[in-house]
């Protein structure tokens, strides 16, 4: 029988397994919540003119000079600037300015803006007053984004402000990492999708579970099938998808009973077994192998166990798969109340977060057995025991795993 392997060499095995995928363009919008697979660079100076932050009046130094220190002094209008427009050409003399308004193209011989609030119209004539410092109210071309800077980095999960500052720029469409296709086979002779049960039988929640989780982990398409314990028709099955998706997971038939055959079907079909069982509650039968370039993760049946699973070693591949940064995502939380788990075993203990000013807090949520499901509807997050406790005692600072459907203060 294999060797229990560590949770954290587990997890480390998985990504080293996991490819990224190739990269496509999309248009801004469609890049929310996708991965940067290359840098952003600005094509423009941002803004690309030097612009009005007031509605107000642009000056040339002779007027400002001479409002410096909180004087004030009488100045012709001789033009308008609104936004839009293509700005005031020509120059002025040293005691004439013109209207200009919010968002407007300050012109080169002006040395700052006032605020109209500061000024006195009566005709074409303003009387302006200070104290006005140089560069007021105007905001430099390229004040916020030079021509060429690097805007957004590969890696980086695209989200509505980094939407505006492409849209700005007029960046029509930026290279994201593919969303990954996902098949799940949920195992079990006992399993259906029907509403009358007959004895002996139960309801399929782990592929529905295990879907909408891939795809709140970022999965493109799921495809979902549920099979028997026999061997040819879990051939059958998984043949089907080995190849035409990007990661597969199948849910049961991993463990040591006489119908757990999973293992062996898989590498049957040329599955590579990496490792099989890991020092981990819930979770310990876990397998994980590769199918050339394809991860194969065979989960747990138990429902909580499942999706615990999942969370801990599916979501960073999908992460990774999609160009993440950093595929692992963990949080920092203190315990509120001890908490007991086995010794020798990574636990992933659902969690409940609260919040004591910055401080991110966490205590378990119900029971822990794998089969309970009340517990994760409770939970928002799975907390991260190392082996070497059994009784956690309250104040201890933990690694959480947060789920991607749970709101995530930081």
């Amino acid at each position: 029988m294999d060797e229990l392997i560590p949770f954290d060499e587990a997890r480390r095995q998985v990504l080293d397994g996991t490819p990224v995928l190739p990269a496509e363009r999309v248009g801004p919008v469609d890049a929310v919540g996708r991965f940067l697979a290359r840098d952003v660079s600005a094509p423009e100076d941002l803004p690309r003119y030097p612009i009005s932050a007031m509605d107000g009046y642009a000056i040339p130094e002779t007027l400002r000079t001479a409002i410096e220190n909180g004087g004030s002094a009488t100045a012709r209008v001789v033009g308008e600037v609104p936004a839009g427009s293509a700005g005031h050409r020509g120059p002025v003399g040293p005691s004439e300015c013109v209207r200009i308004f919010t968002g407007g193209i300050v012109p080169s011989w002006a040395s700052a803006v006032v605020m109209q609030e500061q000024c006195t119209r009566s005709g074409d004539n303003v009387t302006v007053a200070g104290p006005v410092r140089g560069g007021h109210y105007i905001r430099e071309a390229g004040g916020d984004v030079k021509e060429g800077q690097v805007i957004l980095t590969a890696g980086r999960s695209l989200a509505p402000p980094d939407v505006a500052l492409l849209s700005a720029l007029g960046v029509g469409n930026v290279q994201v990492g593919r969303c990954p296709s996902v098949g799940l086979v949920v195992t079990g002779s006992e399993i259906t999708d029907g509403k009358d049960l007959e004895p002996g039988r139960i309801r399929d929640s782990n592929g529905p579970t295990l879907e909408t989780a891939a795809r709140a982990c970022g999965a493109g398409s799921v495809h979902r099938a549920v099979t028997g314990d026999s061997r040819e028709s879990t051939a059958h099955t998984l043949a089907g998808l080995l190849g035409e998706v990007d990661l597969l997971c199948v849910s049961g038939g991993v463990s040591v009973g006489d119908y757990d055959i999973v293992k062996e079907v898989l590498e049957d079909l040329g599955v590579t077994r990496m490792f099989w069982r890991v020092a981990e509650r819930p979770g310990k039968p876990l397998y994980f192998g590769v199918h050339g370039d394809r991860p194969v993760l065979g989960l747990p049946g138990n429902p909580a166990s499942a999706l615990a699973t999942f969370l801990a070693h599916a979501w960073p591949c999908l992460r990774k798969m999609q160009g993440a940064a950093e595929p692992f995502v963990t949080r920092r939380a203190r315990l509120t109340a001890e908490a007991v788990k086995q010794a020798g075993f990574t636990a992933m203990l659902r969690g409940r977060r609260s919040y004591n000013g910055p401080e991110t807090l966490v205590e378990t949520a119900g029971g822990q057995d794998s089969h309970l499901m009340t517990s994760f509807a409770a939970s928002d997050c799975l907390m991260l025991v190392p082996p070497d406790y059994s009784t956690v005692p309250a104040g201890t600072e933990l690694d959480v795993i947060p789920y991607p459907w749970a709101e995530d203060r930081q």
